[in-house]
């Protein structure tokens, strides 16, 4: 399957909404997760079926759903039922490959991103996407698999610490989007130390295997930049908060994020130019080194032209060749060969063509 684009036979020709999983199955079952805080009071289960999650939300206390297996079209048919979400909403929840987005209705906001690992073993990005579905009083996160990405947040709504208990969905949003954020630079900078790190071995003759390298890296650079631009666009959006999903008293966290997404745009274009650079320097070393091997092939035919000449002169098959019977025509001769040859050198060094 194509990195940068999923296989949409299964969706083609279906009527616009169907709800259809375009990936792979990350999990064998789906499960849902469920986190109802207040300042004073947390609860904290794992809900059979999505219904139970109802009774948890209210406007007194904020309700974090998190539901993993997107293979499960049942389970996210039943979300929209309940939440009222629209059916072409929940089919781009339902394909990894969907851009990263931001929609809003009259009810709910949802942000659909991804979540990059970096694999140091195979060297390549792995992504999982996250759908966030943001309301006044609850947050509904919906992933392809169960990972620890949220963990530390989770770990500090327990203790309390920090503003999450104090605040709304909306902060919570901003938490969980500071955390995918975080992640990128953290690959931004895992992958652009190995690039820096390639770049020193560009001037080093017969590196085998470089180049491979070095499009390797351009290809995660790429596939970095393809799920990390759009993010600019979804907090442009947030920031500019015409819905009211986001507080006023929140902005302020939200432009933060953005300066550090720009931070990453910026970083992951200098890490483009950085390959593109290394890219052309490769290949001006190739054509360097074919230029020395011309060179020195040109020199050694230069020395062997004025030669063959001789050689070709007196290996005729004339009657009449009077320095045949000279006593040391043949001394004569190869001192006037080597006289030719060292002329030559001088020439050369003078000229400073070797």
């Amino acid at each position: 399957m194509a990195r940068f684009l999923n296989n949409r036979q299964k969706a083609s020709g279906k009527i616009p909404g169907s709800l259809i999983h375009l990936g792979k199955q990350r999990i064998e079952k789906s499960l849902i997760r469920l986190t109802n805080f207040t300042l004073d009071q947390l609860t904290e289960i794992e809900p059979e079926k999505m219904e139970d999650c109802l009774p948890y939300i209210s406007e007194n206390s904020v309700t974090w759903i998190s539901a993993y297996g997107l293979h499960d079209e049942k389970m996210i048919q039943k979300l929209g039922e309940l939440f009222e979400i629209h059916s072409l909403l929940l089919e781009d929840m339902l394909n990894t490959g969907q851009r990263p987005k931001i929609a809003e209705t009259e009810k709910l906001m949802v942000v659909i991103l991804k979540i990059l690992d970096y694999n140091e073993k195979t060297q390549k990005l792995s992504s999982d996407q996250i759908s966030m579905i943001l309301d006044d009083n609850y947050l509904i996160t919906l992933q392809e698999k169960e990972g620890h990405y949220f963990d530390p947040i989770r770990e500090r709504i327990r203790k309390g610490t920090g503003r999450v208990r104090r605040k709304g969905a909306d902060y919570l949003t901003y938490v969980l989007l500071d955390t995918i954020v975080d992640n990128y630079l953290i690959n931004i900078e895992i992958l652009g130390d190995i690039i820096e790190k390639t770049e020193s071995r560009i001037f080093i003759p017969k590196q085998k295997g470089l180049i491979e390298e070095v499009y390797k890296h351009k290809t995660e650079i790429n596939f970095l930049r393809k799920n990390i631009r759009p993010v600019k666009e979804i907090l442009l959006h947030l920031i500019e908060n015409e819905s009211g999903f986001v507080t006023d008293d929140n902005l302020k966290y939200f432009r933060d994020l953005n300066d550090l997404v720009i931070q990453a745009s910026e970083t992951i274009e200098i890490y483009q130019l950085m390959l593109n650079d290394q890219m052309n320097i490769y290949h001006a070393n190739l054509d360097l080194r074919a230029n020395e091997i011309m060179k020195v092939l040109t020199i050694f035919s230069a020395f062997f032209i004025p030669l063959t000449f001789f050689a070709g002169v007196y290996g005729t098959n004339f009657d009449n060749l009077p320095e045949l019977h000279l006593k040391y025509g043949y001394l004569y001769f190869w001192i006037l060969m080597v006289l030719i040859t060292l002329g030559l050198i001088v020439y050369f060094k003078k000229r400073k063509w070797f």
